[in-house]
């Protein structure tokens, strides 16, 4: 019986999930608890799970430096929750501002809290600077307003997963995931756009997350901010006598709400640029533009340009007002001013050609067939 006892017990060690041996975690009697963690000497984010809506819980995060019995507390802050929906994992995400940090141990340790009852508390264990290289380096992130780019290079060949995450102070308003990305020998860039509105002139924190599987599941994160702007540009023109039309890619997640400004300027000399007398503008509005969206803006001149060159510039204005691009190009006319004239006229000499000249056509054939309606009238009555 004891020996029947004692293969129960070693069955039941052999299939229980073992822990992350770097995390541990102190379950509370709240509804609310932390079931992720992550922590390097830049970053931090914290997973939090909730079996029913919760609102405005604080996150109390510690960053500590273990050492011969005691504890050095070298950075701490807190924050509030939010909104916690129903059986749905939050992610918030916090920052570290360490100078000149030590090479060493470090423990983030996490405590959640409603009104300062603690209802989950989790640590999380990391080394900085340890001389065991990852099997994966960042060597460059670059975020902007289109969305976000990460140069990796390995130190083996790796199979990993990469999730980007856009950060607004500690709320990820946009996240993408790709998986099982891999290399081999030499660096390379992964990209992913931005699915959500930017605001102009707003600053946001891009930041990555890599998780490479083998030989142990192990993190490698980078984070850099930058300022969201409207952005476009003009990729085609056309230009003649009669007027000109631009098109404009969006080149922003921030909605671009600028103008096009369309500037003739007759050259009076035609070799080299010479110089110019203003002839005409026209300014229109550009259709609202987010990433990769384009529209065509189109302009009809007052009147048709007369024979000689004129300089067309086309300016793009963005949001603030400001010159995001400007081009200009050449239009070449050969209609004379007595063509413009002739032009002008020809659709009213045409309408009295079709109503003068040798009689009125319509009051011919309506007296014509009365004629003939009034003959067979006549010659049945006969009969």
């Amino acid at each position: 019986m004891k020996a029947l006892l004692l293969i129960l017990v070693l069955f039941l060690i052999s299939v229980l999930p073992a822990s992350a041996a770097n995390t541990s975690q102190v379950e509370g009697t709240g509804p609310a608890r932390i079931v992720e963690l992550y922590s390097d000497i830049k970053s931090f984010d914290v997973t939090v799970y909730s079996t029913q809506p919760e609102e405005n819980l604080t996150i109390e995060a510690s960053l500590v430096r273990p050492g011969r019995g005691t504890e050095e507390v070298i950075a701490s802050q807190e924050f509030l929750t939010g909104s916690l929906p129903a059986d749905t994992r939050v992610t918030k995400v916090g920052f570290w501002e360490i100078r000149n940090a030590e090479r060493g141990a470090y423990t983030l340790k996490i405590r959640l809290l409603e009104q300062g009852q603690v209802l989950s508390e989790s640590e999380y264990d990391f080394v900085y600077g340890s001389n065991s290289a990852s099997r994966l380096q960042v060597n460059d992130l670059v975020p902007n307003s289109e969305g976000i780019t990460v140069v990796l290079s390995p130190n083996q060949a790796s199979l990993f997963d990469i999730e980007y995450m856009l950060v607004d102070g500690h709320d990820i308003i946009y996240r993408a995931r790709t998986e099982k990305e891999s290399l081999t020998s030499i660096p390379e860039a992964f990209s992913a756009s931005w699915g959500s509105l930017l605001e102009n002139n707003k600053e946001y924190t891009g930041r990555v997350k890599v998780q490479v599987y083998s030989p142990n599941r192990g993190f490698v994160a980078s984070t850099e901010n930058f300022t969201a702007r409207d952005d476009a540009e003009i990729t085609d023109i056309y230009e003649d006598e009669t007027g000109a039309s631009a098109t404009v890619l969006g080149r922003s997640q921030v909605p671009f709400e600028g103008s096009l400004v369309f500037s003739v300027h007759k050259v009076q000399e035609t070799s080299g640029r010479g110089s110019s007398v203003f002839v005409e503008s026209a300014r229109e509005k550009v259709p609202v533009l987010l990433n990769d969206d384009d529209e065509t803006v189109e302009v009809a001149w007052r009147e048709r340009l007369t024979e000689g060159v004129y300089r067309l510039e086309i300016e793009l204005i963005g949001n603030d007002g400001d010159i995001i691009e400007r081009r200009e190009t050449i239009i070449e006319s050969d209609l004379s001013p007595s063509n413009t004239s002739n032009v002008s006229s020809g659709a009213g000499n045409e309408a009295s050609d079709e109503n003068g000249g040798n009689g009125t056509p319509g009051f011919s054939i309506v007296a014509g067939v009365a004629g003939l309606a009034m003959v067979f009238a006549l010659f049945r009555k006969l009969h």
